[in-house]
């Protein structure tokens, strides 16, 4: 099957935006050790509360100097931006 046209020109527009996104995020946020690609929009934050309202909600890994979990950024709707990090 042969990917139509309208559909390849979606995909396009959803990398620039990604790429641009991706950019602002890096720029603009403590981001480092964090999983672009697991970026997703919730109503409500789990794990304890940091500064400016962001919150973390992190686990110990197997070695136990190694941490994974998910970080939460407010958003100015009133959701949240979440996206998966390991360090």
């Amino acid at each position: 099957m042969v990917i139509p046209k309208e559909i390849r020109e979606k995909i396009e527009q959803k990398l620039k935006l990604d790429e641009e996104i991706e950019e602002w995020i890096k720029e603009n946020l403590d981001a480092e050790d964090m999983v672009f690609e697991s970026m997703q929009i919730t109503d409500y934050p789990v794990g304890r509360e940091q500064n400016n309202g962001e919150y973390c909600n992190q686990s110990v890994g197997a070695c136990g100097d190694d941490f994974y979990g998910y970080y939460y950024w407010p958003m100015d709707n009133g959701k949240y931006m979440r996206m998966y990090f390991e360090c």
